[in-house]
């Protein structure tokens, strides 16, 4: 959903209009799209027997403690080491599912200066990038003109010295398209300033 007129009390509108600069102006703002990952469902092909397996372990294992009456507190807590697979195994199926509860949690900004990313939970967390650093951009777009921003931002070297690309990710949000004008427009902007503060240097 596109946030063209929010509410001054949204929570986090409110949080996007203290994060920005002296005259820092909003070109976008927009909420990812509620909706089911369905190609995060893949993952079920692990998540499946993974979580059949750990159930089924359990189950034998406390049914084999119940056959032995005198196995005591320590073997009640046998089964108890199965509990753990069983909770990654949960966390697995459930990720397609992550992005109907973040979505309303989660605002985008593309400023006349940067890219803006904002999560409200029980904390408040934000990534920005300056419109300097915008690289390549990849867009993935549905027949609706819903889609996805994936932009390049730069690279870090890891912990194994292996060079790694940044990405700053916008989606899924409706009218992808024009959410590409606008934050190729901010890239445009800042290249023209950076073009016009080396010039100035010059001379």
């Amino acid at each position: 959903m596109d946030l063209t007129a929010p509410p001054r009390t949204d929570p986090l509108e409110m949080a996007l209009q203290r994060e920005l600069r002296g005259g820092e102006r909003v070109l976008w703002r927009g909420q990812p799209l509620a909706r089911v990952s369905w190609s995060g469902l893949a993952i079920w092909l692990f998540a499946v027997p993974w979580t059949a397996f750990s159930l089924f372990w359990t189950a034998m294992a406390w049914a084999g403690a119940q056959s032995f009456a005198d196995a005591g507190p320590l073997g009640y807590a046998f089964p108890l080491f199965g509990t753990p697979f069983i909770a990654v195994g949960l966390g697995m199926l459930s990720l397609p599912f992550l992005p109907l509860f973040g979505a309303s949690r989660t605002l985008f900004a593309v400023t006349d200066q940067r890219l803006v990313r904002l999560y409200l939970g029980p904390r408040l967390w934000t990534k920005s990038v300056d419109g300097g650093r915008i690289g390549q951009i990849d867009r993935t777009e549905r027949r609706d003109g819903s889609g996805t921003l994936r932009i390049v931002t730069g690279s870090h070297v890891d912990s194994d010295g292996d060079r790694r690309t940044d990405r700053f990710q916008i989606g899924e949000v409706s009218e992808v398209m024009a959410v590409e004008s606008r934050v190729r427009e901010l890239a445009e902007r800042c290249r023209r300033a950076e073009l016009s503060s080396s010039a100035s240097s010059r001379s």
